[in-house]
């Protein structure tokens, strides 16, 4: 014979639905509304950096978001935690443009470059937030350059996948695809903030220059022959200050003193002729 459920079990049980779907509901809420308050106290500080420079105060931050300083340590738990909330900002954003450019429909020199201009773009548009990454982190964390070097990681990571699949769908070695990667995005980096540095050059320019190093190779690399044939040599600094010679070859009937003379005017740059065409 089966036992007859009885009304106030069913009405416990349905009460006890209700209450754990109420948890749930009102824990997904404040989750929703926390990080929501995280995002508007990151964009606060991304703005004052943009604004002010990449030298701001954490004071600052704090009041450009309307809160006390202590309060906004607690919504990242410290210091280093607002630092890394806003590279994940700032990354987020090169991510996207990343991944539009890595998926375009175009050839693969193209490819390249908008692949190149989409860091460079970064860089130009947000130089002081750029500044605040590559300097102000390794002085805000406990573990120095960690939070750019997991920033290049991602976008190597990022950059690899889609050239291994490149790769492989088109019947070559994928082993490359990492190493590869990791030393574009690497070259890139490098010379991205060396221009910001010097600006010397747009940014269409270097774009160019960094595309055709990567897809082409130097231009007419071969033709430069050893370098004591062409590299001009002389008196120069080593690591401890102290001047170093560097020993070459004496030209047929040439004096001392004409051996002695620094080199003057600048070095010619090389051509940009590419070895191939795109």
């Amino acid at each position: 014979m089966v036992r007859p459920v009885r009304h106030r079990e069913i009405a416990r049980e349905v009460t006890s639905r209700k209450g754990a779907r109420n948890a749930t509901a009102g824990k997904a809420d404040r989750d929703a509304k926390r990080d929501a308050r995280r995002a508007a106290l990151v964009e606060a500080a991304v703005e004052v950096i943009r604004r002010d420079g990449p030298g701001v105060s954490m004071d600052q931050m704090a009041a450009e978001a309307g809160v006390t300083k202590p309060i906004l340590y607690r919504h990242f738990d410290d210091r280093a935690g607002l630092v890394r909330a806003i590279a994940e900002h700032a990354y987020n954003q090169v991510a996207t443009g990343l991944d539009q450019a890595l998926h375009a429909d175009v050839s693969p020199r193209q490819l390249v470059a908008s692949t190149i201009d989409v860091y460079l773009r970064f860089i130009e548009s947000d130089p002081a937030l750029y500044r605040f990454l590559v300097n102000r982190t390794i002085a805000e964390t406990t573990d120095p350059g960690a939070i750019l070097t997991d920033y290049i990681s991602r976008a190597g990571r990022q950059v690899a996948l889609v050239l291994g699949e490149g790769l492989r769908a088109a019947g070559l070695d994928s082993g490359p695809a990492e190493p590869w990667a990791f030393g574009i995005v690497g070259m890139v980096h490098s010379a991205g903030d060396w221009w910001l540095e010097r600006g010397t050059m747009p940014r269409s320019r270097l774009t160019e220059y960094l595309t055709s190093l990567i897809y082409d190779g130097i231009p007419n690399v071969d033709q430069l022959g050893p370098a004591r044939t062409w590299l001009r040599t002389g008196p120069s600094t080593d690591t401890s200050g102290r001047s170093a010679t560097t020993d070459r070859p004496t030209k047929a009937g040439a004096s001392s003193a004409e051996e002695d003379e620094p080199p003057t005017g600048d070095i010619t740059p090389l051509p940009t002729t590419r070895r191939r065409s795109s």
